[in-house]
């Protein structure tokens, strides 16, 4: 009777540890199953907005079992993030099987993850040729997005969607696509209902999508409401927060840029050991302005994950922009070591080498970078000119930029740089027509509206040269040199008072200004304000004792009003400091022969 009741109360525990040894199995079961795979959390890379995580797992493009041993090996290397291995296991696959769709859009894939989008869509094309899917059709579509191919891009993500009608990947994908492009109505349209179905982990991905695209279209309230969404439905997915920082880093405003740093703070919390939460980290502090963060925290990412390449080129462009150049050929040194087939390697350790006057090295990375890019790389050619150019190369320059501008007619800083040589080489008008070409395909380029300003100002076309100016300024509010050139061009057209008006707004904001004093002192002089210009003269010098154009016009002043004694003593200053120079030799001698 008492072992009846002994057993009677055990067999609730008894029951519950043959439950936990059941679970046990099948767990151990899969793990079998899986192997030693890694497990990532995927967060898209590079510096785009929130909600453009259309990466594709290598993992996902595996259907059905493995042709041969070496397709197995070939699968492990890919979940396993080792392209290096997985590429050549591939290729011998496809050297023995070169009809099997599965293998080859497997490494299509694998190629479309390391970077090499020329090397991944042939695979991609012919894989969709051999068997067409839903997921080679999206596939195809995001190959063909990060080409830079929109519209094909879009064919293909619909094709997806047409071929598995509610496909969340691809519905997601094409409402990124759509965003990016600025057909905001449209994307909201296919991202809202992405929001409503699929897991948590789906919804939460859509949802930081459409809060992107609501973001955009300056719905605020209603994106932050999608954001909050998205994290309850994923509290613990770090890289659902990333994707909302990405958002807020995506616009104008300061305050967004706070908002992007509480949410990646958080992030680092809950995935400390992750490289790429720090590297987004380390972006967003570079937005706040915080560049000792920024690259402590791509330290810490590449401490993490020494293939965290974003992290290492924030890091070679952080160390240009503080001009150490040794940390910059370092990093430069090591992505290409990692990845010597990829392109922005090769041109990131050319502008190193650029940067650092190595110009026969950075000549041959730029053309490196052109010939891995299969001559597509405008951003090369214009470096490459620019090089030129310093070089006093003329004709090579050009050649450069009018390769530049084959790839991208609209490319504003080539037309910029395009005029800028053909001003040198004395060709107005080509000039005049390459910096309109420049304005006209980035209405906001304030260089070019600064450099078109200049050369009608040398022309004496004032109108034109100040609505130039003003353009320059409304796309770059306070930008001095613009605000200083408007002044010229007003004191060259004989509208003293209003060049006197824009020096004095100047240097209201930049009182150590050294040229804005002396031109305001020539534009009092000009409009007889003899002590004025004096006083602002007098600035400039106080400020530079050696600016020789000021001490000049000081010692014009006192020759003009008979102060003759001040005046020999002015241009004495002056040939103290440059005894070659001929005007101040010159009215010397006129003082001592009692002329004026």
């Amino acid at each position: 009777m008492t072992g009846r009741l002994v057993l009677a109360r055990l067999w609730p525990v008894l029951a519950a540890l043959a439950l936990l040894i059941a679970g046990a199995l099948v767990l151990q079961a899969y793990a079998a199953q899986r192997g030693n795979d890694r497990i990532a959390i995927a967060i898209a890379a590079g510096d785009a907005a929130a909600g453009d995580d259309d990466g594709v797992d290598a993992a996902d493009a595996a259907d059905g079992a493995p042709v041969s041993p070496d397709h197995a090996r070939a699968r492990l290397a890919a979940r396993r993030a080792q392209p290096a291995e997985a590429i050549p296991l591939y290729e011998k696959v496809l050297a023995a099987a070169p009809s099997s769709a599965v293998a080859r859009g497997e490494l299509g894939v694998v190629l479309l993850r390391k970077g090499d989008v020329a090397g991944a869509l042939p695979h991609l094309e012919a894989a969709d040729r051999l068997r067409e899917t839903p997921r080679s059709a999206l596939q195809l579509g995001l190959a063909r997005g990060r080409a830079g191919d929109a519209a094909g891009a879009e064919r293909e993500l619909r094709r997806a969607l047409a071929l598995r009608p509610g496909f969340a990947e691809a519905g997601l994908a094409l409402g990124n696509l759509l965003r990016r492009r600025g057909a905001l109505d449209e994307a909201l349209a296919v991202l809202r209902p992405e929001a409503e179905r699929g897991s948590n982990e789906d919804r939460a991905r859509a949802l930081v999508a459409l809060g992107s695209a609501e973001l955009a279209a300056g719905r605020r309230g209603d994106a932050e409401r999608a954001f909050g969404r998205a994290v309850e439905y994923a509290p613990a997915r770090a890289e659902i927060r990333v994707g909302i920082a990405r958002a807020w880093l995506s616009t104008d405003d300061p305050a967004d840029v706070t908002r992007a740093l509480a949410v990646l703070e958080r992030a680092a919390q809950l995935a400390p050991d992750v490289a790429a939460v720090h590297t987004a980290l380390g972006r967003a502090r570079e937005r706040a302005g915080d560049a000792a963060g920024a690259a402590e925290a791509y330290d810490r990412a590449l401490r993490l994950d020494p293939d965290e390449r974003l992290a290492r080129r924030r890091l070679l462009r952080l160390a240009l922009q503080g001009r150490d150049h040794a940390r910059a050929r370092h990093e430069a040194d090591r992505l290409v070591a990692g990845a010597p087939e990829d392109p922005e390697h090769r041109f990131l350790a050319a502008l190193v080498a650029d940067r650092d006057g190595r110009l026969e090295d950075a000549r041959r990375g730029y053309r490196k970078a052109i010939a891995l890019a299969n001559g597509n790389y405008p951003e090369a050619w214009l470096n490459l000119g620019v090089l030129e150019r310093g070089a006093g190369d003329r004709a090579a320059a050009q050649a450069a930029y009018e390769e530049a501008l084959k790839l991208r007619p609209g490319y504003a800083a080539a037309w910029l740089n395009l005029g800028r040589l053909h001003e040198a080489a004395r060709a107005p008008r080509d000039a005049e027509a390459a910096y309109r070409r420049a304005v006209a395909g980035e209405a906001g380029y304030a260089s070019g509206w600064l450099a078109l300003g200049q050369l009608l100002s040398e022309e004496g076309r004032t109108d034109e040269a100040v609505a130039a100016f003003r353009s320059a300024l409304a796309a770059r509010p306070g930008w001095d040199s613009a605000e200083l050139s408007l002044a010229v061009a007003l004191a060259r057209a004989g509208r003293h008072e209003e060049a006197i008006a824009a020096y004095r707004a100047l240097l209201a904001r930049m009182p150590r200004y050294i040229s804005a004093w002396y031109d305001l002192g020539l534009a009092l002089r000009a409009a007889g304000r003899g002590q004025e210009a004096r006083d602002a003269l007098a600035r400039a010098v106080a400020l530079d004792a050696d600016h020789l154009p000021s001490r000049r016009a000081l010692a014009e002043l006192d020759l003009a009003s008979g102060r003759l004694d001040e005046a020999r003593a002015g241009y004495r200053e002056v040939l103290d400091r440059a005894p070659a120079d001929r005007a101040a030799r010159a009215a010397l001698s006129r003082l001592a022969g009692g002329g004026r």
